[in-house]
């Protein structure tokens, strides 16, 4: 694997066969993203501002009301943005892996509100399969409040969310007790995926293993499989907010397994 950094923008790895399989974006937009996510053979995965949710782009990490601000849309006047505050780095492990780290502010109206410490480490295993383990820890910078919109038809999500591509087809919904459906609106899971096969044939997923460390655990789940709308992601705010004072902090463990290939539960099991 190659690493790229284009300083003050992203970091890129590329495997042995020049594809990028995997690119931070840290300077092109109010929050830090990951896209996109490709198969071995280079295949785009995810979503990049589609227009129905233009603030969708891959894989993001964001709750939505810091202290009553919308950190997750926009759209509005006022709206919050996670501001990169160093150089984030890039180095090789000796396991064969990659670990990215990462300091922001969650800011808005030139108010801090929250430091995220992140550290997120990449790796591809010998059968296609890429594993990104997402770590963040959020220091409190005044007594903070994190909250959704509670669910009527709608809501409750937030947390770390995947957009995969609008053209899927079959797409699916897949839980560690068997479930398999296309929407789920709040149900407590070990780990969810969703799953899908490109226009050209190629099956693909994205799996969902949260920390039995978490806050939550096991975590609600949220989100959408179905034509041109496949969003979805543990939501750990989904039945209740999290309330921590001014200096406390909140650790938050995921770790996320892409798939060239669709979801088989036993295969799951070996990374719990």
């Amino acid at each position: 694997m190659r690493i790229t950094h284009e300083i003050g923008q992203w970091i890129g790895l590329t495997d042995d066969n020049g594809i990028e399989r995997l690119r931070y974006d840290y300077g092109s937009a109010p929050k830090p993203f990951v896209h996109p996510l490709r198969l071995p053979d280079g295949t785009v995965i995810t979503e990049h501002e589609p227009t129905d949710h233009i603030w969708h782009r891959g894989l993001w990490f964001a709750f939505k009301f810091v202290n009553g601000i919308n950190y997750w849309e926009e759209r509005d006047e006022i709206f919050g943005r996670q501001e990169t505050m160093n150089t984030p780095q890039c180095s090789a492990l000796p396991d064969d892996s990659f670990r990215i780290t990462s300091a922001a502010n969650w800011r808005d109206q030139d108010q801090d509100r929250l430091r995220d410490y992140r550290e997120w480490r990449y790796q591809i295993d010998k059968s296609g399969a890429s594993l990104l383990q997402c770590y963040t820890k959020l220091e409190a910078l005044e007594d903070v409040t994190l909250d959704r919109t509670p669910f009527t038809t709608w809501g409750g999500y937030g947390g770390l969310f995947v957009r995969l591509k609008n053209d899927l087809e079959n797409p699916r919904l897949v839980f560690d007790d068997g479930t398999i459906t296309t929407r789920c609106t709040g149900e407590r899971y070990k780990w969810g995926g969703i799953e899908g096969t490109t226009p050209d044939g190629k099956d693909c997923a994205v799996v969902f293993l949260p920390s039995p460390e978490n806050t939550r655990y096991p975590e609600p789940f949220y989100g959408a499989a179905k034509t041109d709308y496949n969003f979805f992601g543990p939501a750990p705010l989904f039945h209740e907010p999290i309330v921590f004072k001014a200096g406390e902090t909140l650790t938050y463990q995921v770790r996320v397994l892409i798939l060239p290939r669709r979801i088989d539960a036993a295969e799951i099991e070996n990374y719990l």
